[in-house]
């Protein structure tokens, strides 16, 4: 029994080595890398010299893949790369051929990339590529520095080479001995004549600082003293120069030149001494305290008037309603002056196509045959209307008065959203006999872009609807709308001002 035992070990223990050296062989053949979790990028190098199948790629001195394949695609060598996928590559990676030692041996050096980069997919190409110098460049570049070198050393044997050249490199070390030799010398002998110069620069610096503690600004005013009058003298100079060069070049003499400068100085005198005397009307202007202040106050009231002009915005607007009842648009046109943002001036046109309906009273005295004393007649004006209103904004609400259509009216606007979303109420035509109520209009505008907006809503709320029995048209009475409109700022006017096209004269 115990012989047939230790053959079986034995042959266990021979399989067992077998299969973990298959294995170990198989692992290396791929790089330490298995078939899953990879994935294959591509890069293309001028030079791969010292790269090979299953070379080392790594990250952060890490491996992280290999090169799988190397194949020469036009004048570049294409790099095909496997890769972990856990590396995350971008397509801002970027890739660096380096030497590891001076025996050729090389591997490539890869940074992912950044994370906003969108990620590279599979076979995707690595754009950042350095191509790291070989050593035969590093070579090369010793070679030609070394014959530089050589060019300088034969350039100083060719010079300092020979009997004549040895004489006159005794003569530099002769001349160097003598002028160190001199140096010495003077100063020994003039060390205390140093030492007296530099005692008297210490006392002369304590002097000014004691004269100087305590005016910095004095000191500085003092400077700035000197440096405007060295720009005034540099200035009258050139001046004078110009004037004398052109003078001699029209042939006329330096003392007439000089006596002109001379007279023109004294008007400038005389000019200066009149304006001090309050003489003129700038010398009012600068002795009277009261015509400064008048001055002041109106250069204030024209800044002021200026700076509302310059604040000054308009708003205008043009909207077209359809009204279900009536079957007719109803065209409204606004210019809306806005001095402040909390409030804002409003003029505007309206087509109504009910028009406004008036009852007039026709008595006859004495009456006709078979015609009433009293006639009741009800006439409606299809004429343009017009608004002139002035509205103050608090918060989301803004309350308005003044003419609607025509007739006194009040209304009041509440914005949400930005003044995104906008509901209108109106409320005029008072005194109007043949309405039993006030006309009363709810509208909602809601601007969906920039310029357009939309617009629907209820017009005369509380009166029954009537119409005309002559041509069916309402005349008042409740009645539905719905449109758009579109409203320009003045900076939006401004700009299609510019670009209309102008007839040309």
């Amino acid at each position: 029994m115990k012989t047939f035992v230790t053959p079986f070990r034995v042959g266990i223990f021979v399989l067992a080595s077998v299969a973990f050296l298959a294995g170990f062989l198989l692992l290396l053949k791929r790089g330490g890398l298995g078939g899953g979790g990879t994935m294959h990028v591509v890069a293309y190098f001028r030079d791969a010299s010292g790269l090979g199948k299953r070379s080392r790629v790594q990250t952060a001195g890490i491996p992280v893949g290999e090169i799988s394949d190397i194949v020469l695609e036009g004048d570049r060598a294409k790099l095909t790369l496997k890769v972990r996928t856990d590396l995350g590559l971008r397509e801002n990676a970027s890739i660096l051929k380096r030497s590891e030692s001076f025996l050729g041996d090389y591997l490539l050096d890869i940074q992912p990339g950044s994370p906003p980069a969108p990620l590279l997919e599979e076979g995707g190409v690595i754009r950042n590529v350095v191509d790291a110098q070989g050593v035969q460049s590093l070579f090369d570049s010793l070679a030609l520095i070394t014959g530089d070198i050589q060019s300088v050393t034969r350039t100083l044997r060719d010079t300092l080479g020979g009997d004549a050249g040895q004489a006159s490199l005794q003569t530099i070390v002769r001349n160097l001995t003598e002028l160190s030799t001199l140096v010495e010398n003077t100063a020994r002998n003039s060390q205390s004549s140093i030492s007296a110069i530099l005692e008297n620069v210490r006392q002369v610096s304590g002097d000014v600082r004691s004269a100087t503690r305590g005016q910095d600004a004095n000191v500085r005013e003092i400077m700035e003293n000197v440096r405007t009058i060295t720009s005034d003298v540099r200035t009258l100079i050139s001046e004078v120069k110009g004037t004398v060069q052109g003078t001699q070049r029209e042939g006329a003499s330096i003392e007439s030149t000089l006596t002109k400068l001379d007279r023109t100085l004294e008007n400038l005198a005389q000019v200066t001494q009149d304006i001090r005397d309050g003489k003129g009307p700038l010398g009012k202007l600068i002795e009277d305290e009261r015509t400064g202040q008048q001055v002041n106050e109106a250069v204030q009231g024209a800044s002021e008037y200026v700076y509302r002009l310059s604040s000054l915005k308009t708003e205008l607007s043009l909207s077209s309603v359809y009204l279900f009842n009536q079957g007719s648009a109803r065209n409204e046109i606004d210019l809306k002056i806005i001095p402040r943002p909390d409030k804002y001036y409003l003029i505007g046109l309206v087509d109504d196509p009910r028009g406004d309906v008036n009852v007039q009273y026709v008595v006859r005295n004495p009456p006709g045959l078979y015609e009433p004393a009293v006639q009741k007649l009800t006439v409606t004006d299809y004429s343009l209307k017009f608004n002139a209103e002035f509205a103050k904004r608090y918060y989301f609400a803004t309350f308005r008065f003044g003419i609607i259509e025509s007739t006194g009216g009040v209304g009041v606007d509440l914005s949400f959203f930005d003044d995104s979303l906008v509901f209108k109420t109106d409320i005029f035509n008072f005194g109007n006999q043949a309405l039993r109520y006030p006309r009363l209009r709810i509208t909602a505008n809601f601007t969906m872009f920039q310029h357009l907006f939309l617009s629907g809503g209820v017009d005369d709320m509380f009166n029954p609807p009537v119409r005309n029995s002559l041509d069916n048209r309402l005349i008042y009475g409740r009645d539905f709308f719905f449109g758009a409109g579109i409203v320009f700022t003045d900076d939006d006017l401004k700009a299609i001002l510019t670009v209309a096209p102008v007839r040309a004269p």
